[in-house]
Formats: C-alpha cells, sequence, structure tokens
C-alpha cells in the first residue's frame, strides 16, 4: 500500500511540475550536447529536435533520456552514462555523457539461397559490397541499409518472389558483441515475358525496334529505363511509359507494357532567348511526325535574332532505329548582319545525311553538302563562293542531371574535304576536335572544362568560305572579346580570319544557395595563318541561377590580352553541356 502511495505521489508532482513550467511559460529553445563527437551529438539533436520550442517539464526528462540512449544505441553505444540538466533559467537542455566503449560488428552472417542467384555474378559479388563489415563500428542505419541494398538488386535483377527466412540484429550486452544474420531465399530469377504496346499502332514496329531486350532475356530494370528513355527520343510520341506487369507474371516471365501517346499530325513550339552575341532571338518550330506509314518525317525551325535569321528544313527517313538510324535531307538559309566586324553573309545550303550510331555508342554523320555563301565586308570586294563538301562526323554526349547537369563528357570530331576541280571554289581540308568536362565535387563544387582544336589545309584562306574560315572570341569562346573578334587581320585592320584555332576553358562554379552558383573562368585562345603565337586571355566571374530549363549565366569578364583590358557582360540561357 505504502509503495503505491508513493507511485501516485511521483506522478502526481510530475503533472504538477509539468503544469507549473507550462503555465510560467518558460520554453526549452536550445541544446548544450558534451561529451560525443559531432556525427553522435548530431544524431542525439535529431532525436531531440521535438522538446524544443516547447515547456520541459520534469516527466519530460524520462522522454528525453530514453530518445538519447536510442539516438546512441543507433551509432553502437550501449553502455553509456547519461545526465540531463536544465540550464539558462530552463531555456538550455544540457546533456552530458560518457559513451565509454562502442560495440563493433562481430559476427555478420548473410545468405543468398536460390539456384538463379548462385549463377547471378552480380548476386555473388552483392554480399562483399553491402555497407555491413565484420570489425566495423556498430551503426544501425548500415543494417538497414544492408537490407535495403539486398532488396533493391535483387528486385532490379527479377527475382520478385524473394522471401526473408532471417533478419534479425543481435545485441549480447553481456559479452558486448552485435551479430547480424541475413538470410534470403531468392526464388527463381524472372525472364522479359511479350511486350504488349497501347495507344500507338502505327508506330508499333518502332516501338520493338527499340527494345533493348529480347523475349526470354534475363530481366534487368536498367533496360526498361534505356527503353523509356530511346522511345521519348523519337519524333512520335508525347508521353510514353514502359513498365512490368507483375502481377501477370507467369511461369518465370514478365510481360512488359508500353502505354504511348502520338503526337498530334502538326505540332508548333514557340521559343526565344537572349546572349549579348546575337542579342535577343525568337524561335518558331513545326514538325509532323508521321508522313509515310514508314515513319518518315519532317521538321522546320525559324531562329530570328537581332543580327541573325536562320530557316532549316529536313525529311527523315528511318532506316530501323528512327534516333540513331536515319537518312536525312537537309536545306537551309542563313542571314548574318554584321556579327563580326561589320560583315554581311548569306548562305544557302541543302544536305544529305546518313546517320548511324555506332557499338562503342559513338553518333556517326556521313554527310554530303552544297554551300553558296555570299559575305561583303566593308572596303572589301563582294566574294561569292560555291561549295560541294562531303565528309563525317564522331560525336558522343553523355551527361547527369538533365537540364542542370552536374556531370558530363561532350566529344565531337569532324572532317570535311572539298576539291577546286568539283564544282568547288577552292580545294581544303578541315579538321574540329572539340571536348568538353563537366565534374562536381561534394555537391556544392562543379569543374567545367573545354578544349576546342581545328584547322584547315588551303593555299589561301582569303578564298575559304567566310564562315567555314575559323574567328574566336563571345559567350561561348574567349569570354572578355566580341564575338567573333579574335583573328588575322590585314595591314589596315579588316579581320580575314584563319586557318588554325585553339580554344579552351577552365571554370569553377560554387553553389551558395539552392538555386544559386557563383563562378569564377579564364579563358585562353588564339587564330592565325601560321604558329598560334598570339594569343588572348580573357577571365572574370559570374553568378548561375538554375532554372527548371538550364542555368542562367551571367558572366563579367577582363579581356587581359587586350591593351585597354576592357570588360564585357555576357548572358546565356543553357546548361554548359
Amino acid at each position: 500500500m505504502l509503495k503505491q502511495l508513493l507511485v501516485c505521489f511521483l506522478m502526481i508532482n510530475a503533472l504538477l511540475g509539468n503544469a507549473a513550467n507550462a503555465q510560467s511559460g518558460t520554453q526549452l529553445q536550445t541544446l548544450n550536447i558534451k561529451g560525443v563527437d559531432q556525427a553522435v551529438e548530431e544524431n542525439i539533436t535529431g532525436f531531440l529536435q521535438p522538446f524544443l520550442a516547447r515547456p520541459f517539464g520534469v516527466a519530460d526528462y524520462t522522454l528525453a533520456r530514453k530518445e538519447v540512449e536510442t539516438a546512441l544505441q543507433a551509432l553502437g553505444y550501449y553502455f553509456s552514462e547519461i545526465k540531463l540538466q536544465l540550464t539558462d533559467e530552463k531555456q538550455t537542455l544540457l546533456v552530458t555523457i560518457n559513451p565509454k566503449k562502442r560495440l563493433y560488428w562481430h559476427d555478420i552472417e548473410i545468405s543468398i539461397i536460390g539456384d538463379d542467384a548462385e549463377r547471378d555474378p552480380v548476386i555473388q559479388k552483392l554480399v562483399s559490397t553491402v555497407p555491413l563489415k565484420n570489425g566495423a563500428a556498430v551503426r544501425h542505419d548500415e543494417y538497414q541499409q544492408t537490407k535495403a541494398q539486398l532488396e533493391s538488386t535483387l528486385l532490379q535483377r527479377g527475382y520478385f518472389d524473394f522471401k526473408w527466412a532471417q533478419s534479425r540484429l543481435q545485441i549480447d550486452k553481456a559479452r558486448r558483441q552485435a551479430n547480424v544474420i541475413l538470410h534470403i531465399n531468392t526464388g527463381i530469377r524472372y525472364r522479359f515475358g511479350d511486350i504488349k504496346v497501347s495507344g500507338a499502332p502505327k508506330a508499333e514496329q518502332y516501338i520493338r525496334n527499340l527494345s533493348p531486350f529480347k523475349r526470354n532475356s534475363e530481366y534487368r530494370t536498367h533496360l526498361l529505363s534505356d527503353f523509356n528513355l530511346s522511345l521519348n527520343a523519337t519524333p512520335y510520341f508525347s508521353s510514353v511509359k514502359v513498365y512490368p506487369l507483375l502481377k501477370n507474371r507467369h511461369n518465370g516471365l514478365v510481360p512488359i507494357r508500353i502505354d504511348v501517346h502520338e503526337k498530334p499530325g502538326n505540332s508548333f513550339e514557340v521559343g526565344g532567348g537572349y546572349s549579348t552575341d546575337l542579342g535577343a532571338r525568337a524561335r518558331f518550330k513545326w514538325s509532323k511526325p508521321w508522313i509515310s506509314e514508314d515513319g518518315h518525317f519532317v521538321e522546320s525551325n525559324l531562329s530570328l535574332s537581332q543580327q541573325l535569321q536562320d530557316i532549316t528544313a529536313s525529311y527523315t527517313i528511318p532506316v530501323g532505329n528512327p534516333n540513331d538510324d536515319i537518312w536525312r535531307v537537309l536545306g537551309g538559309y542563313q542571314r548574318q548582319d554584321e556579327i563580326n566586324d561589320k560583315v554581311e553573309t548569306t548562305i544557302w545550303n541543302i544536305q544529305l545525311q546518313r546517320q548511324w550510331l555506332t557499338e562503342h555508342g559513338w553518333v556517326r554523320t556521313a554527310f554530303i553538302k552544297r554551300e553558296h555563301e555570299t559575305s561583303k565586308q566593308q572596303n572589301t570586294e563582294l566574294l561569292e563562293t560555291e561549295m560541294l563538301i562531303p565528309g563525317v562526323s564522331y560525336a558522343k554526349k553523355q551527361s547527369q542531371g538533365g537540364a542542370l547537369p552536374y556531370w558530363g563528357n561532350e566529344q565531337l570530331f569532324s572532317i570535311e574535304v572539298a576539291s577546286g576541280s568539283v564544282i568547288s571554289s577552292t580545294s581544303l581540308l578541315k579538321l574540329n576536335w572539340n571536348n568538353a568536362w563537366l565534374r562536381n565535387y561534394d555537391t556544392k563544387h562543379l569543374f567545367y572544362g573545354r578544349i576546342d582544336l581545328g584547322g584547315i589545309l588551303v593555299d589561301d584562306i582569303k578564298a575559304v568560305p567566310f564562315n567555314m574560315r575559323y574567328f574566336a572570341g563571345g559567350d561561348q569562346s574567349v569570354r572578355g572579346f566580341a564575338y567573333q573578334s579574335i583573328g588575322p587581320r590585314e595591314d589596315d585592320g579588316t579581320l580575314i580570319g584563319g586557318k588554325y584555332r585553339v580554344t579552351t576553358t577552365a571554370e569553377y562554379n560554387y553553389q551558395f544557395l539552392p538555386n544559386w552558383r557563383t563562378a569564377i573562368f579564364v579563358d585562353a585562345g588564339a587564330v592565325a595563318n601560321g604558329p598560334l603565337k598570339k594569343w588572348s586571355v580573357g577571365a572574370g566571374f559570374g553568378l548561375r541561377y538554375l532554372t527548371p530549363v538550364g542555368p542562367i549565366r551571367l558572366d563579367h569578364a577582363w579581356g587581359l590580352s587586350k591593351d585597354s583590358k576592357s570588360t564585357r557582360l555576357s548572358i546565356v540561357i543553357g546548361p554548359e553541356i
């Protein structure tokens, strides 16, 4: 009876204490955690967050102590001494901890059972790559991560019937040991079944051609993702969804469902932008995805800016894969109004292309181009050129992050030839090699590098069409210099362009807010008709505002190699790669 009265007294006293604190209005504002390292402190702080911004009563001592114990045990501290005390007029909770000896994993037993899994090298290697390691400090999150990694990998590789035989985390306080037992029965590995297409009977042939897997091949989730990306890249569909029908799996096969919605017979896009090189720009696009039952399609683009007007049209004939295996006929007209050194240029061309994907992932494009150019420069005669240019290019682009890439590689190599005895105004051989890299470190640090090399083997650069000569300078070249203002000149200062060009960029970005980055950069380039002796160097700083369509890049650059050391402001919308 006396014991029961004592318990009642303590409970009433705790309630009265809480009520008194609440009535006084004193709220717990801060935590002061001592005796542990930063990682443990942060974990404890997370567990104690619910006690902040409210009165801390007598009953809260027991609750808070349990939360601290849980936070410590999650990181392997099972024998800690904990002391709680209110300070600073009950606005600060002082948590003093003697963590004592930490537990380490003593015995980790992971067993993956299944005939198919035993023949799967990825599954067999999986056990050695999980976060749990014998002899490492105990962390409950690594136990959960290990389970999640095992389950995720099995699902990604088609083991849809897996079941946990045993899943235990054992703490033996008497022996000061922590053990893990994870036994999982994988069941069979499913294979791809039939492809079921809905919503696009005309495009079914191309849907099946784009499939990266065959019926009865082993299931892998990433192949469905690749399939989805390939279908979205075609000109035929406004939306695509590729997914397995897991409820319909039978006899070791999983049917794949593809839901697509075709684009309308005619679609139109309107866009715009701005760059300091070309000024404000408007863009209009018309496309017609189905010209014939064989999937031929037409696309036309009109781009208008203050100094550049450009219209192009293309007719594409798929051979097999409508993304990478095609014939294309293109035609275009372009007018440049004094973009560089008061040069007015008019160009029309027609081109036949054959494009396909190599086994190493390069987009190879063989082409033959017929081009006519008329250019007029101040104080010079009108220059008219005719060119017939066969050539080939190899391009590869890899990026991660969509419109805001954080990793990427971009490579382009091209070769063009012309003969003065076959329609062309001069004989030449032109080579280009461009490479760009984008890397990030610790999320906030972004590094961008670029190098462009080019050369023209020709007797007289003045016989080469103006648009094929080399220049440098501008937002995408050497910042701090006007667009295409770098290049060889006549004695009177008239810009003529060069046979050889090298430009390079090194840039560092730091993300200081969720949608903002700051940047510093150095650009350099040289254009010449002989040895590259005179280099132009620009450097500066900038801001990047991150939007769903890509970063808006604002740069302020100095032309360091210019006598005037003048500066230029540049604005570009879009990612580096």
